[in-house]
């Protein structure tokens, strides 16, 4: 029989929706729950318990009450907080498959419109900040060692970071072809190459510390799996290290992604096929990896002077004398 209960309704989604019909993965699975967590404190923090109310209780303005409370009370962007509107939008459409009755209620909330959100292209490491932070930590010691092998890793394959943590010392070929076999977004599984270079440096890794196949390939000093925030953590401490050694680095802090960012900025800023860095990074859709090509118009621009070259007739013949001879008298005093 069914319950008008709030308990009821996102119990049935998680478990009959989100894992049985969808099939989503954990990462995503855990991110929805994160949403009614943090509704959750926020209907605490006003003195609300959860336990009793109704689905109608959550109306368009308890969600928009909430909505608000992530930004001001949270600071959290309007990307983020369109993220969280999308899973009630989702949430309530699931409610109203199973209580058609609550069509009313459920389209007020589906029909709440997403805030813009300003779209900036991806910020990024430059290259040089990129070679100084990877060299920083002192390889000689173990825990240098371990530092330097995951910072690479990291860069070099632009991994999520969900995708680095779980990572077993047997997802990584080290042969005369070095590359990972990781799980990505929606449980997809993926083939990254990497250099030979973070090859011998994970096999270094690996040796000095006695990993086997089955193990994590990034253990922490409790010698369990590594964590987004040990990774934030070692990020951020090396970043510090390198600006005490003199470093100009634009950046104050570091992340997992924005390291991502940069490994896929420098393969734009190189002229890879924006096809094949689609496929490096795992996405679903090319529409995604473009937004790398407006991180760098000079990349744009000189794509389109080079088939410009190609095809535009030669200028020469429409300078006048003089124009000719200034240019010639130019090129004469260039060397």
């Amino acid at each position: 029989m069914k319950s008008d209960s709030i308990s009821f309704y996102v119990q049935s989604y998680f478990m009959s929706y989100l894992i049985n019909q969808r099939g989503y993965g954990a990462n995503t699975v855990a991110s929805y729950r994160d949403t009614f967590k943090l509704l959750f404190v926020f209907l605490k923090g006003a003195s609300k318990i959860v336990a009793r109310l109704s689905l109608i209780d959550l109306d368009k303005a308890c969600i928009l009450d909430f909505m608000l409370w992530l930004e001001t009370e949270r600071k959290n962007a309007v990307s983020t907080r369109n993220v969280r509107l999308a899973h009630f939008k989702s949430f309530f459409g699931y409610v109203l498959t199973i209580s058609p009755e609550l069509m009313d209620h459920c389209s007020q909330i589906i029909n709440i419109p997403f805030k813009k959100v300003e779209k900036k292209p991806p910020s990024y490491l430059s290259e040089t900040e990129t070679k100084t932070l990877l060299q920083t930590p002192d390889s000689n010691s173990p825990d240098g060692l371990r530092h330097m092998s995951m910072l690479t890793l990291l860069y070099d394959s632009a991994c999520r970071v969900q995708e680095l943590i779980g990572l077993n010392v047997a997802d990584v070929t080290l042969e005369r072809i070095c590359k990972l076999f990781v799980k990505g977004k929606g449980d997809k599984y993926r083939e990254i190459p990497i250099l030979p270079e973070t090859g011998k440096i994970l096999r270094q890794y690996i040796n000095v510390f006695g990993l086997q196949p089955e193990q994590p390939l990034f253990l922490n000093r409790q010698g369990k799996r590594l964590t987004r925030a040990g990774i934030s953590h070692i990020l951020n401490k090396y970043l510090h290290v390198a600006k005490t050694q003199g470093n100009d680095f634009a950046k104050d802090s570091l992340s997992a992604h924005l390291m991502r960012h940069s490994k896929a900025s420098h393969l734009v800023n190189h002229g890879v096929n924006i096809y094949h860095i689609r496929d490096f990074l795992g996405h679903s859709s090319v529409v995604t990896t473009q937004i790398y090509l407006a991180s760098n118009p000079e990349v744009t621009r000189a794509a389109i002077e080079g088939v410009a070259l190609r095809i535009a007739p030669d200028s020469a013949k429409y300078y006048s004398t003089e124009e000719k001879a200034d240019l010639m008298a130019f090129l004469d005093n260039l060397v």
